[in-house]
């Protein structure tokens, strides 16, 4: 019996059809467990459905100093009085008291209501003193260079040792020798042992008094 020959391309022709089934047929294999891992589907729904990117201002005001009342219904009675500044401002920033008048260390807020008074920022309560003029004043060290003091506060529920966080409750306004007619509180801060105006204060970080 005669032995015919192979043709010359009929080997390679047939290795490269075995080496592409068995390449499809990896392929294949791999994606069907892919689909079939439950964690990896919820890893990409996850990363596509639910992540969203915090930009630096997230991040950031969480660290902001904010109000220590409710500005839509309490008003600045008297400004903090600068030495620099103009004469009608410094005029804004006295309290009148026994035919008196006294620049104001800090910024006092009135209303004829009733009104809270929070933390403008994380602390300890430190001490809690009892003033001549505003009654009890609650301090409070957010840091070893920056404190601030609450004048005239009623309703007090917290204690020294107390730790707050910014916009905690600490107490409420009350009427007091300055203004008897209003319900107010004063606000003062101290950085490294000086006073700073708190309305430039307010809105600032915390890393700006580290």
């Amino acid at each position: 019996m005669k032995k015919r020959k192979l043709k010359g391309y009929v080997l390679p022709t047939l290795y490269l059809v075995v080496t592409l089934g068995i390449f499809a047929g990896v392929v294949l294999l791999g994606s069907n467990l892919l689909l079939g891992d439950v964690d990896y589907n919820y890893g990409i729904r996850a990363l596509k459905d639910t992540t969203t990117s915090v930009g630096l201002e997230d991040t950031a005001t969480s660290s902001n100093i904010v109000s220590p009342v409710d500005l839509e219904k309490v008003t600045i009675g008297v400004h903090y009085y600068s030495k620099d500044a103009e004469e009608s401002l410094q005029q804004n920033s006295l309290i009148y008291y026994e035919n008196t008048y006294l620049p104001n260390t800090g910024t006092l807020y009135v209303s004829d209501t009733e009104f809270e008074v929070k933390a403008v920022f994380d602390g300890k309560v430190s001490d809690i003193i009892d003033d001549e003029f505003f009654g009890l004043c609650l301090v409070i060290e957010h840091n070893s260079n920056l404190r601030t003091y609450y004048y005239g506060l009623d309703n007090i529920d917290t204690k020294v040792g107390d730790e707050v966080t910014a916009g905690t409750v600490l107490g409420t306004s009350k009427n007091n020798a300055i203004m008897n007619d209003k319900k107010t509180f004063l606000l003062e801060a101290y950085y490294n042992n000086e006073l700073i105006n708190p309305e430039n204060f307010i809105g600032t970080k915390i890393s700006d008094y580290n």
